[in-house]
């Protein structure tokens, strides 16, 4: 066994660049990821040693970067926020992963993902370590697929508003009777407000509650309290989104024009919980009039007993009691925030 002592970290330290005797701090010497380590006993946590990767990466030379703070490489652009997770985990002397926009010596800017770690002997806090990595194109890619993603969202916007002024005026030309031309236009804007949702959640998933909310914003304006949603933070895939809404909102115009929505005293409540990995939405309305099963089973019915169940892959039980309409609905609670389609060479 090699009984040569291994150098300790403030002789490492001393040695600016190249190879070292030990095979760890060679490694950080000469790895491609830039690393840096800062002195948080002198004052203002300098930086104490830098490798030749981090020089490459900022383009400032060894003898302007060593002895300064980090902060040299923040400008105007710089977000205060990650700068403040910066400084609340060395304040705290905890790990913390960011993503800066930081200067290099010639003004261009980068994107730098810095992980700090703080590091300690005995129990106390010696140094902080910091790796860094060029994150710019990639960056820039999530920012062109956000501007992609809102020129979509508003032309798809602009279409739905489109859809819905052409709606009216068909179904106004043809004579349809009122009630007809109200359902089409609710459900238009039903499928308005699910999508302006999940353009909020940049189309990956959305909160169940915020879809039954947006959906029955308009009742609530109108009845107030009279409508309690609650729930767990639960996200389902855009499509079963898209269903669940138009549901809630065929069940809240039930209940407006003969539930229990429809009198001033009568209530609907919604409610969902997840238990053994199993998804539980209830719609209750009570304290309306007198309900009676419908003599037909028209869209909206079937879009609750069919399509709901289907994309939820469970039960969708519609009941009309008389003391109130109640939806039960139940599946499984694994897989609702992610599209299960895959595609297969033919």
């Amino acid at each position: 066994m090699d009984e040569t002592p291994r150098p300790s970290v403030a002789e490492e330290l001393e040695i600016p660049s190249g190879l070292s005797r030990d095979p760890f701090a060679s490694a950080v010497r000469t790895t491609r990821m830039p690393m840096v380590i800062t002195d948080p006993k002198r004052p203002d946590n300098p930086i104490v040693f830098c490798n030749d990767a981090f020089v490459e990466l900022t383009g400032y030379p060894r003898d302007e970067i060593l002895g300064r703070n980090c902060r040299f490489l923040q400008g105007a652009a710089t977000r205060d926020s990650e700068v403040a997770k910066v400084r609340q985990a060395i304040d705290k002397h905890e790990p913390a992963q960011v993503d800066l926009l930081n200067y290099r010596k010639d003004g261009t800017t980068f994107w730098n993902s810095l992980l700090i770690s703080p590091v300690f002997s005995e129990g106390q806090l010696v140094y902080f370590f910091a790796s860094q990595m060029d994150v710019t194109e990639r960056k820039r890619s999530e920012e062109h697929a956000f501007l992609l993603q809102r020129e979509l969202d508003h032309r798809v916007k602009n279409t739905l508003a489109t859809v819905q002024s052409i709606v009216d005026q068909t179904l106004r030309d043809a004579s349809v009777p009122p009630e007809v031309a109200a359902a089409v236009g609710g459900r238009i804007r039903a499928l308005a407000r699910s999508h302006d949702v999940m353009t909020r959640e940049a189309w990956g998933s959305a909160l169940v509650g915020d879809i039954v909310r947006g959906v029955l914003g308009p009742l609530h304006d109108t009845v107030g309290e009279r409508i309690a949603v609650e729930g767990p933070d639960v996200r389902i895939k855009p499509r079963i989104a898209t269903m669940l809404s138009l549901a809630i909102h065929e069940l809240g115009e039930n209940a407006n024009r003969h539930g229990s929505l429809s009198n001033g005293t009568g209530a609907v409540s919604v409610r969902w919980t997840v238990a053994d990995d199993r998804f539980a939405l209830t719609w209750q309305e009570s304290g309306g009039p007198p309900v009676s099963a419908p003599a037909r089973s028209g869209y909206g019915l079937k879009i609750i007993e069919r399509v709901l169940a289907a994309e939820f892959e469970g039960s969708a039980d519609l009941r009309f009691n008389a003391s109130g309409v109640v939806l039960s609905l139940e599946g499984p609670a694994s897989g609702l925030n992610k599209e299960r389609s895959e595609w297969k060479v033919p």
